[in-house]
């Protein structure tokens, strides 16, 4: 493809939308970002608004539209958060705020799910229910709000609503329905007899597509909207691990990336689903048809460090504005002084509790080991080890299953500072390679609707021309050493913590 044409990739991500423009070549036009707010009406629940949503994504189109000429658009991409829940009526009007990931409220019907239905959904979805699951989301507004589910013509999840705003479909794919444990991932298909057993009226289900399927195309109200022109094709998308594996070139036999965005995700490539499943991890749908990937998911990566600066990082804060900086390089600057190991003070990232490998809802952060001596400095930089010591637990199980993996690639926004996945290649004792364009699962929608939209011939031609790598970060011997020893500690103090939950 000439540059000409472009392909505009949108994420819709926990705390804001981006938007990205690029060309056949992967060279990135233009970008844009609009943020919006969790509500959290009760303790434990976490809430957004799809129409913020939306509002959120026009606006970020139209500044898309001031660096590029929308009338070049060739295809649009989606990805999204996962695990979120949105019930729409026949108009699609949302019939409540979109449950997302990070709640906790069916935290009981989790629990239902493992006593129950734990085999069932091991056979067929490859995980071990908790709070985070669309499944379990919909059976608490099954048993709570029961009047809620006889009103919805379909359930979606957070970038499918984008999707409909902009086409009038109720689609969805199957990295994003893979992840919510009402797919059989061998299949990838809906599991129908396990969803009809909950009592699940199947006709709410959205019709199921692969990422790069061609699903709609923008309709004459959603371009008045967004400045869009009409008739662009929109595909599926991907979940935004989904997405996320692309953006980062985890397309072949053992790539792997470590992201840091609100969350921190792992993902290893997996032609198929492999014989010996480990329940510690989630096995998850790619998307490219019929691949995998193996998941596993810090629940708090870079929220660890925002919630850090913003209870702990005024002086910071301050000082950033009048010089226009940014304040988590100056905090971050600050913790590179610090030596590996933070002087023995270690932190557990568990603030809205654990996922992989430990599935523990109820675990929460703490620090261990601070003395008299003990600086901000030094608290920031266990923040940092906490996160690569967590993303450690699911390379630990990587390598138990025999995987040899030789580096990494490294996205999001928590990669954009050198001190973090300096940390991670010496934690993990593996090179780190950095990649040009962060912003990973933009870039993996974009590149998802270049395949669907045959601008590439398949996802290896795409990845190789979009995905680049600006520099390698290679691991410290005498580092991984120290960082081994550390890790065992972080293992201890989680183990010794558990029971005060």
């Amino acid at each position: 493809m000439a540059h000409s044409g472009i392909l505009i990739g949108i994420d819709l991500g926990t705390s804001s939308v981006k938007a990205l423009a690029i060309d056949g070549s992967g060279h990135v036009w233009g970008r844009a970002k609009h943020h919006y707010e969790m509500q959290r009406p009760f303790p434990g629940w976490v809430e957004q608004s799809p129409l913020e949503w939306w509002n959120a994504v026009r606006y970020a189109i139209r500044k898309l539209g001031e660096q590029v000429d929308l009338s070049r658009t060739t295809g649009i991409g989606l990805s999204g958060q996962l695990n979120g829940l949105v019930l729409v009526d026949k108009a699609g009007n949302p019939l409540a705020e979109a449950l997302i990931w990070l709640d906790q409220r069916a935290t009981e019907q989790s629990q239902f799910l493992s006593e129950h239905w734990l085999d069932t959904i091991h056979a067929i979805a490859f995980g071990n229910p908790g709070p985070i699951h669309s499944l379990s989301k919909l059976l608490w507004f099954q048993d709570n709000v029961p009047e809620l589910i006889l009103n919805t013509h379909k359930l979606l999840f957070p970038k499918d609503y984008i999707t409909f705003k902009l086409t009038d479909q109720f689609v969805t794919d199957t990295s994003d329905a893979g992840a919510t444990l009402m797919l059989d991932l061998g299949r990838r298909e809906w599991a129908k007899a396990f969803l009809s057993k909950l009592e699940i009226p199947l006709e709410i289900l959205p019709t199921l597509h692969e990422s790069p399927d061609v699903v709609g195309a923008i309709t004459s109200l959603a371009a008045s909207e967004t400045g869009l022109p009409v008739g662009i094709p929109v595909v599926a998308g991907a979940g935004d691990m989904g997405a996320l594996a692309v953006g980062t070139g985890v397309t072949t036999e053992g790539s792997a990336c470590t992201t840091i965005g609100t969350a921190g995700h792992i993902a290893l490539y997996c032609d198929s689903v492999p014989q010996q499943v480990d329940h510690r991890l989630w096995m998850m749908c790619h998307a490219l048809p019929g691949k995998y990937f193996w998941h596993g998911l810090v629940m708090t990566g870079g929220h660890c460090l925002t919630w850090f600066l913003d209870n702990f990082g005024q002086d910071e804060q301050t000082m950033a504005r009048p010089q226009s900086q940014d304040p988590y390089d100056l905090i971050l600057n600050y913790a590179s002084s610090v030596p590996p190991g933070s002087q023995g003070l270690i932190f557990l990232p568990f603030l809205d509790g654990a996922s992989t490998p430990y599935y523990d809802p109820g675990a929460q952060a703490a620090f261990v080991g601070a003395t008299t001596s003990t600086g901000k400095p030094t608290f920031t930089r266990a923040v940092l080890e906490g996160v690569a010591y967590n993303f450690r637990d699911t390379f630990e199980i990587f390598a138990e299953l025999g995987y040899a993996i030789k580096g990494v690639q490294a996205g999001e926004g928590g990669s954009r500072h050198p001190l973090w996945p300096t940390i991670i290649a010496d934690v993990l004792g593996l090179p780190v390679n950095i990649l040009s364009e962060l912003d990973s699962s933009a870039l993996g929608a974009s590149i998802i609707a270049g395949v669907g939209t045959d601008i590439w011939r398949d996802f290896t031609e795409a990845t190789r021309l979009a995905v680049r790598t600006t520099h390698k970060i290679l691991p410290d011997s005498d580092h991984h050493r120290l960082y081994t020893k550390q890790y065992r500690r972080y293992q201890q103090a989680y183990a010794a913590l558990r029971p005060l939950y």
